[in-house]
């Protein structure tokens, strides 16, 4: 009687199979976005000054620089349409060393913008700004209404567009100076400021560029919604129509308004807002996941014959601290909705989608959503002491009505934890030490793949991230749980210290050089993370990534070997296709087993198996 294995050997089918994917760079990522900007400008005027179509390295170069001030633009004032932004650059010739600007009525602050785009990863983060550069900000000279420099030569005509903007404002003296030097800057605050003249000012170093402009826009949260103003057509007197009812809480007053309205309007707000719109919803827009609904709602939508939309659709949930209505606008037939700091904590799906809809098709969109509206339940938060701190059962008012009311598409347990501080820190430390993507919500990078900043496969699924985690440190068993969100037993606190986040790291690299294609099987993967783990602490002192990758997988080799010399009992009968009856190890069969994890540790420390009697071959 013969004996094989069963699976025996898969070194060779991964090393053929696999898929190399190395982690993309935040500066590569950066870069990207930058692209995506300068391709706005085509067919517009400003074409060649975004260098669209040219493929000269130099002028590619200075059109990026251009870009990253848009970047900036867009993130920090929410101007998502080019032409908007691109008034605000003065980037160039005689510019008296202001290269954009913005004026915010709202917070009654004028913006001056000094900023250094770099052309390597090496120079992005570590060339420093020259003080020469930010000295020569002329500051004091613009905003006291002069229109030369002191060599009496004219500033450029944007530079004196900002001039005529400032002199234009009725309360203008009400107004506050400050400063953004989007570049790395070793000064420190006190002298940077005696620099600009004595304004306020604020670095955006590489660090601060990747955290607050770079990972909002990937994320679809780059501008947040406080107070929006939705449009309501009252000539169909039936979408002005609203129902109002009351509802008390223990510490809230709770108003419910009722109301159709426009879905050019919601398409709008979310094109803006994005993500923003959907923080206390446990999912963000789901891409591919949520496919069958989302198709129906395009689908509806899209429909130019019919209202049908607002009769199959269910409709938004959506939460306000204050919501005004009023009907007195200067214009017949329309009235407005005023909400403050918005929320849409149920039909994320559909108000994500109109928006994707308004974002493919800007110039048929008043076709499209013509006559369509979509119904939309408001609540109004109002707490009942000005005095108490309620935001404990906000949190939990609001956490219970978006479970209560999101059902058409289903929410798993990791979506219910998904806006965890603890989960928002453990985002925030994997994207700012490793440049991972944790994706703590499903779908809350939709925006930067859809755009092409980053793939699919850039995005670390949060079930991924506990089996890679658990699988460094050895705890082999919980790693390939099936609900692993759900075991109770898993500590994320003792997987985010310093220490376990560097193995992680570890693993997650060998784990993106193996490629397996289903991540998430824990069933199919129990080898993987048995050789995650026996990478981080068997190779550690080889310094080649590569090698220390192809050492693991001689090394799992070498443990199944063990296992089959030493293990009788996992070997199963079989037959070959001749009906000749033989013996095979059953790699599952071990893998299943409680012996596996002890097996394995030990071999991990020893590169033995002594209570078996194993010695290294």
């Amino acid at each position: 009687m013969e004996r094989t294995m069963i699976n025996g050997c898969q070194t060779n089918i991964y090393l053929l199979a696999r898929e190399r994917r190395g982690t993309v760079s935040k500066y590569q990522i950066l870069v990207r976005i930058l692209d995506g900007i300068r391709s706005e400008a085509a067919g517009t005027k400003w074409e060649s000054l975004y260098a669209v179509n040219s493929e000269i390295e130099e002028d590619v170069e200075q059109a990026r620089a251009r870009a990253y001030i848009h970047l900036y633009l867009k993130v920090m004032f929410g101007l998502s349409s080019f032409a908007d932004r691109e008034q605000f650059v003065t980037d160039g010739s005689y510019d008296g060393g202001i290269d954009g600007y913005y004026i915010d009525r709202d917070t009654r602050q004028i913006h001056l913008i000094q900023s250094k785009f770099r052309r390597t990863a090496e120079n992005f983060t570590q060339k420093k700004i020259d003080p020469e550069e930010i000295l020569s900000m002329d500051v004091d000279r613009i905003t006291a209404g002069n229109e030369t420099n002191e060599a009496g030569v004219a500033y450029n005509g944007k530079i004196k567009g900002l001039i005529r903007s400032i002199a234009q404002l009725p309360d203008a003296a009400r107004y506050s100076y400050r400063v953004a030097i989007i570049a790395n800057c070793e000064l420190p605050a006190p002298q940077v400021r005696r620099l600009t003249g004595g304004y306020s000012a604020t670095v955006f170093d590489y660090q601060k560029t990747y955290r607050d402009l770079l990972f909002p826009v990937v994320s679809g949260t780059y501008f947040r919604a406080s107070d929006i103003v939705i449009n309501i057509d009252m000539e169909n007197k039936s979408a002005g129509a609203r129902t109002s009812y009351s509802v008390s809480t223990t510490e809230f007053e709770c108003e419910i308004t009722v109301l159709f309205l426009p879905t050019i309007e919601i398409a709008k707000i979310i094109e803006k807002y994005r993500n923003t719109l959907l923080e206390h919803n446990p999912r963000s827009y789901l891409e591919l996941e949520g496919q069958q609904v989302n198709r129906s709602i395009r689908s509806t939508i899209m429909r130019s014959d019919s209202n049908e939309f607002a009769l199959l659709n269910n409709g938004l949930m959506i939460l306000s601290d204050e919501t005004n209505i009023n009907e007195r606008v200067g214009q017949h037939n329309k009235a407005q909705l005023r909400v403050l700091n918005p929320q849409i904590i149920n039909g994320g799906q559909t108000a994500y989608t109109l928006g994707r809809i308004m974002q493919e098709n800007p110039d048929q969109a008043d076709e499209i959503f013509r006559g369509k509206e979509v119904l939309a339940k408001i609540i109004t938060l109002t707490p009942k002491s000005a005095d108490k701190d309620s935001s404990t059962e906000r949190s939990r008012l609001i956490r219970e009505i978006s479970e209560a009311t999101n059902r058409q598409t289903p929410i798993i347990g990791a979506d219910r934890i998904s806006n965890d501080p603890k989960y928002l820190r453990l985002q925030g430390i994997l994207f700012e030490k490793y440049g991972i993507f944790y994706e703590r919500k499903r779908g809350e990078f939709s925006d930067g793949v859809a755009a092409g900043y980053i793939s699919a496969k850039d995005v670390l699924e949060r079930n991924l991230f506990l089996r890679l985690s658990l699988a460094a440190i050895g705890q082999l068993t919980a790693a390939r749980q099936r609900k692993i969100f759900q075991n109770e037993a898993v500590n994320l606190d003792s997987l985010t210290d310093e220490t376990s986040m560097d193995k992680f790291y570890q693993a997650f690299k060998f784990f993106n050089w193996l490629a397996p294609s289903n991540p998430n099987s824990s069933k199919r993967y129990r080898e993987v993370l048995t050789q995650c783990y026996m990478f981080v602490e068997m190779t550690k002192e080889e310094p080649s990534f590569i090698r220390r990758c192809q050492t693991t997988l001689g090394l799992w080799e070498e443990l199944r070997e063990l296992i089959a010399i030493h293990r009788p009992k996992y070997f199963d009968r079989v037959f070959t296709r001749g009906g000749k009856s033989t013996e095979a190890f059953a790699i599952e069969k071990w893998m299943v087993s409680r012996d596996f994890e002890r097996d394995v540790r030990e071999f991990v420390s020893t590169r033995s198996l002594s209570h078996l009697g194993g010695k290294t071959p």
